[in-house]
């Protein structure tokens, strides 16, 4: 292909959700640096971070459609904490912004009416999530056990019994968490204060 010829790259299909300059280059080689500003002009893409656009004809229907934007906006990272506990119906509130964790610094991004924030925990600690197939891709989210476990280690109210009322976790859902995967994991986190934290509940839980 000529180098430079933007017209001879087709603007992004409907089934093309991300796209990138590096997956265009991959597919047609050099092209025109001023592609992506053509597409926003005519705005066929909108720019989520550098080197990331979203195909504006993708439409967010659904809560799991900001959990795939937020996977992409910010990588590594995996959807956990109150937004995680709200798709498993742990706790009673719905989470309108999309919590996450990363290995990175935390951040905290907006798109739209939408707020992405990101919680940073130690590389050792980023696992216990699955990748979800998604309207042809995927989004990855924490298992419920480990969402409980990702917000035992960064909320220090986790030690407060009081707290942990107040969160009016979902007893039945509480009871009802694989056991053998949760301890798994938190005997993986190697944390005595995590450990401490999620017998708590699961006594405040028993209790109730």
């Amino acid at each position: 292909m000529k180098k430079g010829n933007e017209m001879a790259i087709p603007p992004p299909s409907d089934d093309q959700i991300f796209i990138t300059p590096a997956s265009i280059r991959k597919r047609y080689g050099d092209f025109n640096p001023n592609l992506f500003k053509s597409w926003q002009d005519k705005n066929l893409v909108r720019k989520l971070r550098n080197g990331l656009y979203m195909n504006n004809a993708f439409q967010i229907k659904s809560r799991v459609d900001k959990y795939a934007i937020a996977n992409r906006l910010y990588e590594p990272s995996y959807v956990s904490l109150h937004s995680a506990l709200d798709y498993y119906d742990l706790i009673p509130e719905h989470v309108f912004e999309v919590i996450s964790v990363s290995t990175k610094k935390t951040k905290e991004v907006s798109i739209g009416d939408t707020r992405y924030r990101y919680h940073t925990i130690k590389p050792e600690l980023y696992f216990g999530y699955e990748n979800v197939p998604w309207r042809g891709s995927q989004y990855s989210i924490a298992y419920p056990e480990k969402a409980l476990l990702d917000l035992a280690y960064l909320e220090p109210l986790f030690s407060d019994r009081d707290w942990i009322e107040e969160m009016r976790f979902d007893e039945w859902g509480i009871r009802e968490l694989n056991y053998d995967r949760l301890m798994l994991f938190a005997h993986v986190m190697d944390s005595e204060v995590v450990m401490q934290r999620i017998t708590l509940l699961l006594e405040v839980t028993a209790d109730d």
